[in-house]
């Protein structure tokens, strides 16, 4: 197929595109912690109490009014036509992700978590981890490599309709585009599938820790991975290591290194030192009185210059010495 085909066929695309998006309402307010996702961390009432780091102020929301921003997934497509078709792709993947979620949810110390159920779930975790604004200048950093042969992406093709490859220019065109760049988010995610032979091993492996009183003393935080230092930006074993909140009452615990059988109480004031420590800007608690005794710990931490240690100390306690 000559170039000149190819161009009239990607823009009858973009044309069919614009027909379909110029005249319907795009959404506006994208959350980056699902709704659903955060009920888990609400009380009897659905809401909750959150932290907010550059304002240093607390106040009460639901779900609904927290951990979101504005036209986070909306792109723009040619002739200025604005799509949230980015927001509909996650929210039909989050409705497949619901059913693992609430099951490992209603689980208990006793329960066994099916590794389908956890495989489920490392999906539904790679695609909350690269949609976080804290990861928005690095996926578009990511997106220059896509396209190019023998490199952790060359997954993803660009292929003609008679399956020839397209040519490197309009490769080239399509990959500088703010919306690929935007779009490249939900790519990412797929690398440990390609590129991670064991993935499926470490996953099988997960610890799943329970408060002993089933309340909810895990906060979660605008970023609730805590990753061990100097794996948050490998984008194939991001997750090989880390901590991530599945409720109030449940921590997910992944680790290459042997973990401890028995952790101590205390724990949980150094995991959720570790959330305050990593977030971005906002953290959210049910309980106000225990939110604002955590920040008074943290605040100690930083007046003394001794936050770098808040997560490898984490991590020293998580593993056998």
């Amino acid at each position: 197929m000559g170039l000149k085909n190819i161009l009239i066929k990607i823009g009858v695309l973009y044309f069919v595109l614009r027909f379909i998006y110029m005249n319907q309402k795009i959404s506006k307010k994208h959350h980056y912690l699902p709704i659903h996702y955060l009920e888990g961390f609400t009380d009897s009432n659905n809401s909750f109490f959150v932290y907010d780091k550059k304002a240093d102020k607390i106040f009460s929301t639901s779900p609904n009014g927290a951990f979101f921003e504005n036209n986070l997934n909306t792109v723009s497509l040619p002739d200025g036509v604005e799509s949230d078709f980015l927001e509909d792709l996650y929210t039909e993947f989050e409705n497949t992700s619901w059913g693992t979620l609430n099951k490992i949810r209603k689980s208990t110390y006793k329960s066994t978590i099916e590794l389908m159920d956890k495989m489920h779930l490392f999906s539904f975790l790679l695609f909350l981890y690269w949609r976080l604004p804290c990861n928005i200048e690095f996926v578009e950093k990511l997106s220059e490599k896509a396209f190019v042969e023998n490199n952790e992406f060359d997954y993803l093709k660009l292929k003609s309709k008679n399956g020839e490859m397209v040519p490197k220019e309009i490769a080239d065109t399509i990959k500088n585009s703010t919306a690929f760049k935007k779009s490249f988010k939900q790519i990412i995610p797929f690398v440990p599938f390609y590129k991670d032979k064991d993935w499926a091993k470490r996953v099988e492996q997960w610890r799943f820790l329970y408060t002993g009183d089933n309340k909810s003393w895990y906060i979660v935080g605008d970023n609730p991975f805590i990753i061990k230092e100097g794996n948050e930006q490998d984008f194939v074993h991001c997750l090989n290591e880390f901590v991530c909140p599945i409720s109030g009452n449940i921590l997910l615990i992944s680790s290459i290194e042997p973990t401890k059988s028995v952790l101590p109480p205390g724990f949980a004031i150094d995991y959720n030192t570790a959330i305050i420590e990593r977030a971005q800007r906002f953290i959210a608690c049910q309980d106000k009185g225990f939110l604002e005794t955590l920040l008074n710990y943290y605040k100690f931490h930083v007046q003394h210059g001794k936050t770098d240690i808040i997560i490898p100390e984490m991590f020293k306690t998580i593993n056998q010495v």
